[in-house]
């Protein structure tokens, strides 16, 4: 077959038959080779529910080449990114190592340690009984579609901070001034000490200041940034159902199936531990490079005896997308009121917002109102204006999402923390929720993550 060497990316929707793709990113980084059948069709890969079933299980529809190669076609992975937004691929084998096989350094001396996809369009719809989400490097004709820039989020699943200039980092460092937790130097040296952990006890209206210090296209969490891996998520793994058990076997199409496991969400006794700060290293996984699935964390107390065998989700390279650590969501602001409580998401991300009003922002969907502040099981979300808040929470521990909510009863604005945490159970997942924190409110298991975009993901 012929072969077309692109520099980048094209509409695939436009390319003969005959043709095999070999593709670079703009960063001039391969992402593959794939036969001609991926941009039949229009090309898209697609995954549907039936509304009338309450299984977690997508079924496969539309280009199944298409499906098969995404993860290679929006190149996701691991990726180190300067603060001018340039960014060079890790191996997908190996985090310390270029994918040229030279040298990485993670220490932010070689840019951001982030977790990138290539732009692309997103849409979701409604047909015959049935729920579609999509993704295509193309609009897909007739249906709404959402642009989503070429961007990433920090790939250790919450925010390093550099506490001499108050800048927010996504690095892996031993380093004192990016000391995580609450930054308290008195537990170095102890089963306790946050050397080498995430930054939490910070607002999330503040890692966004700290963010956004890095210059133009630089935030904390930004609320595309949230829901990207989690529709990605679906759409690869097959299913709703993330904390799923790991199943390493392909089905008959070569499409992944099965999840990523529990998670990091059985921690024993977090509280007496250490005061439920994070248990989880920034270096834990470096070289595992962009596996997909699981591996274990031993924790282990003053003794040096191990009180929980953390099962780590990996995702592409992606760590803790949900449990751990709950993750602040810039750019969406929840109003609870007496009778309603409505979304807000922000029109652009780099013009910012004032998220102590919903003034200037565009209402996305309505959550439920409850008479008991309580976990409630998700069995549907809203995708507009990409704001992945539930609207439906009739469901259970193993249907639909299988993933939780916290819907508070208190009025005023909150923001979304988003994953669940290290204790939380079967209610954590990429679509859990917890809807009763303001912006400004710090705790010991909140953290929020460095993100990036190349361009303005703008709303309208």
């Amino acid at each position: 077959m012929a072969k077309k060497e692109l520099n980048s990316l094209p509409d695939f929707t436009t390319l003969g038959d005959a043709d095999k793709i070999f593709g670079k990113n703009a960063a001039g980084n391969q992402f593959g080779f794939f036969p001609s059948s991926i941009f039949n069709n229009k090309g898209y890969a697609c995954r549907r529910w039936n509304e009338n079933l309450a299984t977690p299980i997508g079924e496969a529809y539309g280009n199944i080449d298409y499906l098969r190669e995404l993860p290679s076609l929006l190149g996701l992975g691991r990726y180190l990114v300067t603060n001018n937004r340039e960014r060079r691929k890790l191996s997908p084998s190996n985090s310390n190592f270029f994918s040229d096989g030279s040298p990485a350094v993670l220490d932010s001396s070689m840019g951001q340690y982030m977790w990138c996809w290539n732009a692309h369009y997103y849409a979701n719809w409604v047909e015959n009984g049935y729920w579609y989400e999509a993704v295509s490097l193309s609009p897909i004709p007739g249906k709404k579609c959402y642009f989503i820039p070429e961007g990433g989020t920090s790939a250790l699943g919450g925010g390093v901070v550099d506490r001499e200039t108050n800048t927010l980092c996504s690095i892996v460092s031993n380093a004192v001034k990016y000391r995580g937790g609450n930054n308290d130097a008195t537990l170095d040296g102890t089963y306790k000490s946050q050397i080498g952990m995430i930054a939490t006890n910070i607002g999330t209206n503040t890692f966004s200041t700290y963010a956004r210090k890095r210059g133009e296209g630089w935030d904390a969490n930004w609320y595309f940034a949230q829901v990207v891996p989690e529709y990605l998520m679906r759409i690869i793994l097959g299913t709703r159902h993330l904390q799923t058990a790991v199943n390493t076997n392909k089905d008959a199409n070569g499409l992944f199936q099965g999840g990523l496991g529990s998670g990091v969400t059985g921690m024993p006794d977090w509280t007496g531990f250490n005061g439920t700060y994070p248990i989880i290293p920034t270096s834990a996984g470096v070289e595992l490079g962009d596996m997909t699935g699981s591996f274990n964390y031993e924790v282990k107390n003053s003794t040096g005896v191990t009180v929980y065998t953390a099962p780590v989700p990996v995702f592409f390279g992606l760590l803790n997308h949900w449990g751990h650590i709950y993750n602040g969501v810039r750019g969406l602001v929840i109003n609870r009121m007496a009778d309603k409580t409505e979304v807000f998401v922000a029109p652009s991300m780099y013009a910012g917002y004032n998220d102590a009003s919903v003034s200037g922002l565009i209402k996305a969907t309505e959550i439920p109102n409850v008479a008991t502040a309580n976990w409630y099981y998700i069995s549907k979300i809203s995708m507009n204006k990409m704001c992945g808040m539930p609207t439906a929470i009739d469901g259970s521990i193993s249907t639909f999402y299988a993933d939780a909510v916290y819907i508070d009863t208190v009025i005023g604005l909150r923001v979304r923390l988003a994953g669940g945490v290290a204790h939380t159970g079967s209610t954590a997942g990429a679509s859990c929720s917890r809807t009763s924190n303001a912006s400004s409110v710090a705790g010991p298991n909140v953290s929020s993550p460095l993100c990036y975009f190349r361009e303005d993901p703008i709303m309208d």
